[in-house]
């Protein structure tokens, strides 16, 4: 069995990132031709979804469903 990396896993959440701030930036501009409402909301969605996806990893920690003891 191959084991992934951290710094593979590090890489590959930044980029994921990257290109979800991109796409969201990309919607607004086509939507509604301003880039600098597109950069606001690119800007502020990224900050509200690491904000969130911190506070769902959080709650799931606390939840025991589907872990192994081994």
């Amino acid at each position: 069995t191959m084991k992934v990396t951290k710094k593979r896993s590090f890489l590959k959440a930044w980029t994921y990132r990257i290109f979800g701030t991109l796409t969201s930036w990309a919607v607004v501009f086509v939507i509604t031709g301003k880039g600098s409402l597109a950069t606001l909301v690119a800007f502020w969605e990224t900050v509200v979804k690491i904000a969130v996806y911190y506070w769902h990893e959080r709650v799931w920690d606390k939840i025991s469903w589907g872990r192994i003891n081994k």
